[in-house]
């Protein structure tokens, strides 16, 4: 069955939208939100680490009081591991002192052993470094499952367990209890809705003012036998065939201008596969909402997209075998984070880990939906910010996965051996810019409407092109002062000011507004290594007649065999369960150090100011 969309209507919107100069005000409303990416729990410790340095850091409110930095900080944005630190923020029920261990140092110089092996039990660090009770959940349910042969149907409950068991519960979050952003919300939840009582939602901690904003993405329908997700890979394979077709095999030159629109490529296919797109869902403590434009079907239900905005508590059901299930942070954590149900060919099998919700329909009658990991949608978070409408986005990622010229576990140094230029006057600036484009994270270009090919790029970036940058100017700026800076031994830290929204109708943006967007690429600054004491990271010892090795090596990482891979952990989520208290602190002490060294602006190595510092941003605020 083919589903017939108006292709001329969902066009029309979107026609040469990258040839037109968006005539658009400057942001003012003035909002911050951080946009924590994904990458399992190294990606949650690199966060972390930034959230102390910025609840250490104290500013000037805008009604006179000293106060954290993260006081005004409104959202942190979280997708996959990149939730996990979102979602504690607000929830955890332990001081937010004892949670981001904010009397930690903030000189790597002071840094000794046993503070690196120190782990607090309250703490972030600890549940991201904590092994989780494997054994214990599998044989639980295998008793549950002798017990009652229908919970064997449960297998979509096994992440969320395991969820809850490893980062919840040891901070005190209750289980299955529905969230909200506060107690005035919740008197007016309940004098709408007298049958539900106080015990049944959990509030934000006490003095927080940041709330989650956590993606995830809808994959289908629990009885189409995995045919939703089939019919999208299909449409990913035409999209990029098609594209390819419109762009030269030397389209990497110095000349953007006539790129195809990714975007009108996609809208282009869907009616072929019944618009089965991967749908984005955001969540924050006040709403469910889906801001994708179209048509799609759902199993055998017509779906017209955007969704009505719901509240959390009165979004959906568990599922068929799960109707007591409540929509809670634990469930919500579980979604976004689902890798497993959306990795392999065969998605009918590992359909079987994803999250169900019993999804009302306008008709009345319920379709029993499959919900994922968001990094389908959007591995970075920046997409929901930008959706939102917030004026300061502050993206923090250590992640490059651009094979085949990079992968997860490489690091800025790899990228700066093949694109160092630190100037546009550079007269091999052409092809340093190549070779950058081919080797910087491929999300990040796909907001500027730059996109590869499908080898090195795959589908989770085709949706996502926000920004008017015809001539990739800002992504050239950004090589740039990126080189300069790690150059300097400085952090890679730069802020791209009043980027132009365009309309995209996967995100629900409208073009004529602004955003600022500072990029917090997570690498290992010389500046920060060179002072950590040898006796914290000894290198190991040089065979008998070489020369013992540096502390550092030339691009200022460790040779210390636990500390070289820091920050860039070994992604393998095997490998990330084997991660001790050394490495997690020391990705936590490196974050803070980040945000402190960086408040008042960073310079390149030319003495240029290449960053204004995270200062400018919250002092304005």
């Amino acid at each position: 069955m083919k589903l017939a969309i108006p292709k001329i209507l969902l066009l029309a919107t979107f026609l040469n939208h990258q040839q037109q100069h968006v005539d658009a005000a400057s942001a003012s409303n003035g909002e911050i939100g951080i946009a924590m990416a994904g990458g399992n729990v190294r990606a949650a410790s690199t966060c972390a680490g930034v959230l102390r340095g910025f609840q250490q850091k104290v500013v000037i409110s805008p009604t006179g009081e000293e106060v954290p930095a993260m006081d005004l900080v409104k959202y942190n944005s979280g997708i996959s591991g990149g939730a996990l630190p979102s979602l504690l923020y607000t929830y955890a029920q332990v001081s937010t002192e004892e949670l981001l261990e904010t009397n930690r140092t903030i000189n790597p110089a002071m840094i000794t052993s046993e503070m690196l092996q120190h782990m607090p039990t309250n703490s972030m660090g600890f549940v991201f470094a904590r092994k989780p009770k494997a054994r214990l959940i599998i044989g639980l349910t295998i008793l549950r499952g002798l017990i009652n042969p229908l919970n064997l149907f449960k297998t979509h409950s096994l992440w969320s367990v395991g969820n809850y068991k490893k980062f919840y519960e040891p901070l005190n979050v209750p289980k299955n209890k529905y969230f909200t952003s506060g107690q005035e919300e919740l008197d007016h939840i309940l004098q709408e809705n007298p049958e539900l009582k106080k015990k049944d939602f959990l509030l934000p901690r006490e003095g927080v003012k940041t709330m989650p904003m956590i993606l995830f993405s809808m994959i289908g329908d629990r009885a189409d036998r995995a045919k939703y997700m089939v019919n999208y890979f299909k449409i990913m394979d035409e999209v990029w065939t098609k594209y390819g077709e419109q762009v030269p095999p030397e389209h990497i030159t110095n000349s953007f201008d006539n790129r195809p629109s990714m975007t009108d490529v996609v809208l282009s296919n869907l009616d072929d596969y019944d618009g089965n797109m991967v749908m984005p869902y955001v969540v924050t403590p006040d709403v469910v909402e889906n801001k994708y434009s179209g048509t799609a079907l759902v199993n055998k239900n017509k779906v017209e997209f955007p969704e009505n905005p719901t509240k959390p508590f009165q979004w959906g059901e568990g599922g068929r075998f799960g109707k007591r299930k409540r929509f809670s942070v634990e469930f919500l954590s579980s979604m976004s984070t689902n890798f497993p149900g959306m990795s392999g060919a065969d998605m009918e099998w590992t359909g079987l880990f994803t999250a169900l919700r019993n999804i009302k329909l306008s008709d009345g009658s319920t379709s029993t939906r499959k919900f994922a990991d968001g990094g389908r949608s959007d591995l970075l978070g920046i997409a929901p910010l930008v959706a939102r409408g917030v004026e300061n986005i502050i993206s923090v990622f250590n992640f490059n996965q651009n094979p085949p010229y990079a992968s997860l576990l490489g690091t800025y140094a790899d990228i700066y051996k093949f694109a160092n230029a630190t100037s546009i006057e550079d007269p091999d600036f052409d092809s340093h810019f190549q070779e950058w484009l081919k080797r910087i994270n491929p999300r990040i270009s796909a907001y500027f409407g730059y996109f590869g090919s499908p080898a090195n790029n795959g589908d989770a970036i085709v949706l996502n092109h926000l920004f008017h940058d015809p001539n990739l100017d800002h992504l050239k700026n950004l090589m740039v002062k990126y080189n300069s800076l790690f150059k300097a031994g400085e952090p890679l830290i730069v802020t791209m000011k009043d980027l132009e929204v365009i309309d995209n109708p996967f995100w629900g943006t409208e073009g004529g507004k602004k955003t600022n967007l500072t990029l917090m690429y997570f690498n290992m600054p010389k500046k920060f290594s060179e002072k950590v004491s040898i006796e914290v990271v000894p290198p190991p010892e040089a065979p008998e007649g070489q020369a013992q090795l540096d502390k550092i090596d030339s691009d200022g990482r460790f040779n210390n065999v636990l500390m070289s891979t820091i920050p860039e952990l070994n992604p393998d989520p095997v490998k990330q369960l084997t991660l001790s208290n050394s490495q997690i602190n020391m990705v936590g002490y490196l974050g803070s150090w980040m945000v402190h060294h960086s408040w008042n602006g960073l310079r390149g190595h030319n003495g240029e100011l290449m960053f204004e510092g995270f200062g400018k941003i919250f002092e304005k605020n």
